[in-house]
């Protein structure tokens, strides 16, 4: 999408543009849906917690004051939500576990989920970002509130963690 266009939606859908709104989201659903299922427990979770940070950056799109903020915007309702869904784990003393049953239907080959599931929350929800949602470290830290320097710190502790063999 040309940068233009971005913008030119973008204002729309300041204004209430519904569909304009959902051109937005069709720039970054991918990206949103892969850093959410890396991240949580399993699909439904992901799910759920995509369609809150949809849900609540559409209520709070009138928020939006900078040019290209949507992205950021989006993606930082989306941290925000998969933090709650952790601390919702944490409630009810249920651990992120590795459970075959609950993989997507074209999950195969190397147990990437399962790699992703034996990593702390931070550093799962850093490194989902990184390669789920393919953002850069300096775009993670500005939508999870951490400085830079601390996600690239936990994103190589991450990677260091992968047993890919």
């Amino acid at each position: 999408m040309e940068k233009q266009e971005y913008k030119e939606l973008q204002a729309t859908c300041v204004n209430g543009g519904m569909k304009a709104f959902a051109r937005l989201y069709e720039t970054v659903y991918r990206e949103m849906y892969y850093s959410a299922y890396y991240s949580l427990a399993d699909d439904a979770d992901a799910v759920e917690v995509v369609t809150n940070a949809v849900r609540s950056t559409f209520n709070n799109i009138a928020r939006l004051h900078t040019e290209n903020a949507f992205l950021t915007f989006i993606m930082k309702t989306l941290c925000t939500c998969i933090k709650m869904k952790f601390k919702e784990y944490a409630g009810e003393g249920r651990e992120i576990r590795y459970d075959k049953t609950k993989l997507r239907p074209n999950d195969d080959g190397i147990d990437v989920k399962q790699e992703f599931n034996r990593l702390p929350d931070t550093e799962r929800l850093i490194a989902a970002l990184y390669v789920g949602g393919r953002f850069r470290p300096d775009e993670i830290a500005h939508f999870t509130g951490l400085s830079a320097s601390t996600v690239r710190k936990k994103l190589e502790k991450a990677m260091e963690g992968f047993a890919l063999d």
